[in-house]
This record gives structure tokens, sequence and C-alpha cells, in this order.
């Protein structure tokens, strides 16, 4: 096991970038797959035929051009799209939402050992002996999504847990594909939903992700050329007059923010302590499931924190 700071040389860029950005990882096996380029796979975890061969197809076709496979090692999907990769000669990262020596979950015990046997990587941001929890799923789902380049979804329920990884990608600026299922397929709605409503781009072939790669990549080199012409100007200018403007334009940020993804609502009671599920319920006559997503997404997302007291903007 070895131990990744922030400012080690292989903590991820792309993962940096992200809200909330893991202090630390804890790792197993080939730290040099962090350096690569990464497509996240995850859908159902109970998943159709149909969906563990879409899964093999697409595994297989990025394979070949090397892209390495992430995923949350769950039941279902993220199962299958480790496996594939094994069997088609990949590299495979496996992201927990537990300690490394607390495995989750069990059954997947064996595939945990194949990957590092097969030169591949586990990663969690837990202390070794911490077990999985659900507020640990979400958590873990965003450093799913946070080393990647994109995320494809293969399938997903009405309200599925998938749906809001494929959210929590698009909100860090991920690109989200999902395959489009038969109106039939209940393991479709998920994904049809996300393309309906523009958060997934539709594709059919790993050609589609693989064009997308390619304008990521470029446009990375392009920012990297340029990086030094915004150093250089930045050392230029006097930045401590630039304070006051800086610290309003990230409050403006914030509000836009918050009401883009419909939080601004319950931020606004919480800054004015009214910062218990059960109050925020009485004052927006909302269920208390809803409220309580909402708030660890909030919390997950880095705009509240909760307290003895109840929850505190941040």
């Amino acid at each position: 096991m070895e131990i990744i700071e922030l400012e080690n040389r292989y903590y991820p860029n792309q993962l940096k970038e992200i809200k909330k950005a893991p202090k630390r990882l804890y790792i197993e096996g080939n730290k040099k797959l962090l350096k690569s380029n990464i497509i996240s796979i995850v859908g159902s975890r109970i998943c159709s035929e149909e969906g563990e061969k879409i899964t093999g197809k697409f595994v297989k076709e990025l394979v070949k051009k090397n892209i390495v496979i992430a995923s949350g090692l769950a039941i279902g999907i993220d199962t299958i799209a480790h496996k594939a990769t094994l069997k088609n000669g990949g590299k495979t990262i496996a992201v927990l939402p537990s300690g490394l020596n607390k495995i989750f979950p069990p059954e997947n015990f064996k595939l945990y050992q194949e990957i590092l046997q097969k030169d591949g990587l586990i990663i969690s941001e837990y202390h070794p002996n911490e077990e999985a929890n659900s507020k640990k799923f979400l958590e873990r789902n965003r450093i799913v999504s946070g080393i990647s380049l994109g995320i494809l979804i293969v399938e997903a329920k009405y309200r599925s847990g998938t749906s809001v990884t494929a959210r929590l990608a698009k909100e860090q600026g991920k690109e989200v594909f999902a395959i489009p299922h038969n109106l039939e397929n209940k393991n479709g709605i998920g994904t049809n939903n996300l393309i309906k409503k523009g958060i997934a781009k539709l594709v059919t072939s790993s050609e589609d992700i693989l064009k997308t790669i390619e304008v990521i990549e470029s446009e990375k080199k392009s920012e990297s050329k340029n990086s030094w012409k915004i150093k250089l100007k930045l050392y230029k200018n006097n930045i401590s007059e630039k304070k006051i403007y800086i610290k309003i334009n990230k409050k403006i940020q914030k509000l836009k923010e918050l009401e883009s993804k419909n939080y601004k609502e319950i931020y606004e009671l919480i800054y004015n302590k009214i910062n218990t599920a059960d109050e925020i319920c009485k004052y927006t006559n909302k269920e208390i499931k809803e409220i309580n997503e909402k708030l660890l997404m909030m919390e997950i997302e880095g705009f509240i924190k909760k307290t003895s007291g109840g929850y505190k903007c941040i």
C-alpha cells in the first residue's frame, strides 16, 4: 500500500480540479495508470444481459485504443467492466467506498486480487480499516468520475445512484456518455432521461467516445502551450489590487451555481439558521427524502457542512 498526497506527481491532475478533492489517496498496484487516458464505466447493480453484452463490446474496443477503464468494483455493470477489461488484456482501476483492508463488496475480493495480479490499480480515500457505508458510495463515485476524461453510463434505472453519478460528473466538467435503450427496458429509463435532459451525449459506438477524447487531448496541449503566457501576465500585474474583485466574483459564481443546481432555497434557509432537515421540510413543503438527498449532495460538493447543531453554510 502507498499513500499519494495532493502534491505527489502521480496524483491525477483531473482529480485536483474537482470540488473537495481528496487530500490523499491510498493505493495498491500500478500507480502509473493514474497518468493514463481513463474512461469510467458505471451502471445498474442489477443489470440485464443486454447491458452485460454492451459493456463487454465497448470495453473491448476502448482497450484496443489503450484506454484505461475505471469503475467502482460494485456488483453489476462495474464488475462486468473490470472483468471485461482484464479479459481483453487491458488495465483497470477500481475505486473503493471503503479502506483497502475492508474490500467492498466482499464478493469481489477475488476480482480485487486479479486486478492487482494483472497490473491494475485499487484506490481509496479512506483509512485502510474503514468500513463502507451509504455516504461513502457517493463520495467514491465523485472519484470514479474525477479521475477520468469521461464517464460512460451503460444502464441506469429511474432515480438510480448511477444517474446521480452522471450529474456529479457533469458538474465536474466531465464528458458524460450514455447508451440509449428500448423504451420498455426498465434498466434504460435513467440513461434515456440523461440523454433527453442533455446531461449525457448519446453514443452508439466506442468511436463516439474516442473522437471526443481526441478533442479533449488537443485542447489540453493547446492550454499547456499557452500556460506560461498566463503565468507571466499574472506576475506582471499587481494581484493584490484585485483581491476585492476576486472575492466578489467568487460570491457571484457561487450564487449562480446554487441556483443552477436548485440548491439556493435550501442554502438561504441554512444561512438564516433554519438548518435541520425537519425545519427545512416545513419551510419548503418537500418530502424529507428529497431534502436529505439535496443536503448530502450540497455537503459533498462543499456548499455546507454538518455540525452538532445542524447544517452550516461554507
